[in-house]
């Protein structure tokens, strides 16, 4: 009897699950939540460009995803799961609190903040990683197997559940932490999105070790993944340097030292590997969502003005999980039956449909950001364009028998013509000033020249040079208008003698949340200086001129004219090549298609992976397959290395890249016979060989 109800206790469900559940839903808040809000702080904060920040932001990712392999080794050879879980956490929170504290350390100069950023970052990931292949596994240990299967169920539903709330309510909460509460003097609190990620993890830490003496540590028994690797290496050196090579599979020329057993495993690991080869590229897009994608959602509109309140570029990630949840449950009732009707049911067929997505969903990233960019004027060849501004409040007339022109510059209005470059000398126009223009004598002609250059646009700014000469100023060179790869907006300020760089004039943004102002020195030398998206007030000493917000949207170049008459003060913005300003909803359709292309790949490749792995070697494919997306994140950092100059440009070059790619998954999917099918077929034909455990064809 009391060994009835000594058999019936130990088949409980272990309680200890719920300390390893838990402590996974609070690591994946910090993780999430951190990595959310990360591009902005790398490029509002630490000023890295674009391209840079893409680099740093995907070389962690790369550093997270490799280093499950050296965390399985650890577990699986050494420490044991426990202790390498407890120690790599330990490093994981401590690289959460040097980030909090670089985003904090106002005192140091911008070189130290980064160095101490970039260690945080590197501890992170080193944290992170190494726990990742452990977490889930240590739970797994937890039960007794197999009658304890049910229960296993159950507890993979609770941690997968748990990974995506964490996400999710990090994703929604960390943006909202870095925009909407301000701090150290900035419309941001960095120290509070990073340090509440921090808090999480130590609290992860302490929830862990509270379970300490309920689980289950199975020590470490034998390093499968060294063994493997030792075979597949001793094979290849026995193949280089032996007279007599091996008359059948390469890896047979590891007998001897490796068992049957382990050289036949190894062989169908490699593979289920060859398969693994067309992975890296799908996370290279997957893993944008994080980067490149934030970086689109900056220059758009995110106001919802019927809940009065903005959705914050980096918290489009809360569909990733909100999404993933939802799917996740919908797929399995009617997307995968559904499939199956219409012939996809191998995985690698489904892995083909996730890579069609991942194609849609970059073309249409594409052309939202030609979108956003708008139309570029081109100089036709040939020709050359000549824009005059007019800085005074009265009407000037414009003329040249070079030109063909005979026109008319309003108060404070700007002229532009496009016209044939007959050779590289100077222009001659003519001005006349109307009457109401006192600051000249009646019927006065200014006589100057201009130069127009083939293919190339000249501004000029008609000004006092001082309050008894009129001057046509050549503004800087010629104008550069290549917009900025990431849309940024490109503003210029022309003035006039009765200004200085010194004077208290500023454009302030008009959002009462956001610190942005511009001084007037920045604009020294009157050149084109990327600006942030937004309404701006034009503020002087203190106060903002009666002159409605300037409305600056993405990917415009923007001339600011200012003149001052007394006590009255006249500003003119104009626009050139417009960008738009359209609603952040818009990226909705590319989230969509990848959000689904990444539930239809992730579940895929597990359910591929356990399938097809050896039962000895299920650890090593599993730490390879993590390894795959460190590759992905590695390809975006070569490619951001490479610098693709049009944003729109570089989603069409992945797009490209992903459809090759899911050329490859689809011709996987044709020669590849699963290790089930070829024991199916051997059985079928009583054959007294052997088959061959995985093929292609």
């Amino acid at each position: 009897m009391d060994l009835v109800f000594d058999q019936k206790e130990k088949l409980k469900y272990p309680k200890s699950i719920w300390f390893i559940v838990l402590n996974e839903l609070c690591e994946r808040f910090t993780y999430y939540g951190m990595r959310t809000v990360l591009v902005l702080y790398l490029t509002t904060i630490l000023k890295f460009d674009g391209d840079d920040s893409t680099i740093i932001y995907h070389s962690f990712v790369f550093l997270a995803f490799f280093m499950p392999l050296l965390g399985a080794i650890l577990a699986d050879s050494y420490w044991g799961k426990f202790k390498t879980i407890l120690y790599l956490s330990a490093v994981y929170g401590l690289g959460n609190i040097v980030l909090t504290g670089a985003s904090m350390a106002n005192m140091f100069s911008l070189d130290v903040q980064k160095i101490i950023a970039l260690l945080g970052l590197f501890l992170i990931s080193v944290g992170t990683g190494g726990i990742k292949p452990c977490v889930f596994t240590f739970g797994g240990d937890q039960f007794r197997l197999p009658e304890q299967e049910k229960q296993l169920l159950h507890y993979t539903t609770k941690f997968t559940f748990a990974i995506n709330i964490g996400a999710l309510l990090s994703t929604c909460l960390t943006p909202e932490l870095r925009q909407s509460v301000h701090c150290l003097g900035r419309d941001t609190c960095f120290p509070l999105a990073f340090g509440v990620p921090a808090v999480l993890m130590l609290t992860a830490i302490v929830i862990f070790v509270s379970g300490k003496n309920m689980y289950v540590k199975k020590k470490p028994e034998h390093n499968v993944i060294a063994r493997t690797f030792g075979c597949i290496f001793y094979a290849l050196r026995t193949k280089m340097t032996s007279r007599v090579p091996c008359q059948s599979h390469w890896l047979e020329n590891a007998k001897g030292v490796y068992t049957e057993t382990e050289i036949s495993e190894t062989r169908t690991a490699l593979d289920v590997i060859t398969v693994f080869m067309a992975y890296p590229v799908f996370w290279s897009l997957y893993e944008q969502q994080g980067s490149r994608w934030t970086l689109q959602a900056m220059l758009m509109n995110g106001r919802l003005d019927f809940l009065d309140w903005t959705i914050k570029p980096d918290q489009m990630q809360t569909l990733v999980p909100l999404f993933g949840l939802t799917f996740l449950v919908l797929f399995d009732v009617a997307l995968y039956p559904l499939l199956a009707k219409v012939g996809v049911r191998k995985p690698l067929q489904k892995l083909t449909l996730s890579g069609v997505l991942a194609v849609t969903a970059f073309v249409i990233a594409a052309l939202l950001q030609f979108k956003i960019f708008g139309d570029t004027s081109e100089i036709p060849p040939g020709q050359g364009r000549l824009n005059i501004y007019n800085g005074f409040d009265c009407k000037v007339f414009v003329r040249s028998r070079t030109l063909h022109l005979q026109g008319r510059i309003d108060s404070l209005e700007m002229i532009n013509l496009t016209h044939t470059v007959v050779s590289r000398d100077d222009v001659f126009v003519t001005l006349e000033f109307e009457p109401e223009c006192s600051f000249v004598p009646e019927n006065y002609e200014f006589d100057t020249t201009v130069t127009i250059i083939e293919g190339e646009e000249n501004s000029y700014h008609l000004v006092n040079l001082n309050p008894n000469t009129i001057t046509l100023n050549h503004v800087g060179v010629s104008d550069s208008l290549v917009k900025d790869k990431y849309g940024n907006p490109n503003l210029r300020i022309l003035i006039d003698y009765t200004f200085d760089f010194d004077d208290n004039i500023t454009l302030t943004s008009a959002d009462q949340n956001s610190f942005t102002s511009y001084p007037l020195s920045l604009f020294r030398g009157m050149n084109f200086n990327a600006v942030k998206v937004g309404k701006y007030n034009l503020v002087y000493n203190g106060k903002p001129l009666t002159i409605p917000p300037m409305d600056i949207k993405p990917a415009t170049f923007y001339t600011l004219t200012l003149q001052r008459n007394g006590n009255k003060m006249d500003a003119r913005l104009f626009s050139e090549n417009e960008g738009n300003y359209i609603h952040i909803l818009w990226q909705l359709p590319q989230y969509l298609c990848m959000i689904i292309a990444d539930v239809i790949f992730v579940v895929t490749t597990l359910e591929f992976s356990f399938i097809e792995a050896p039962v000895n070697i299920k650890s090593f494919i599993s730490a390879v397959s993590l390894l795959t997306t460190a590759l992905g994140n590695l390809l975006v950092v070569i490619i951001s290395a490479i610098s693709i100059k049009n944003q729109a440009h570089e989603y069409l070059f992945y797009s490209g890249l992903m459809l090759a790619d899911t050329l490859l998954l689809a011709y996987f999917s044709m020669v590849y016979r699963s290790k089930n099918a070829n024991e199916t077929d051997a059985m079928s034909h009583a054959v007294n060989k052997k088959d061959e455990t995985t093929v292609f064809n």
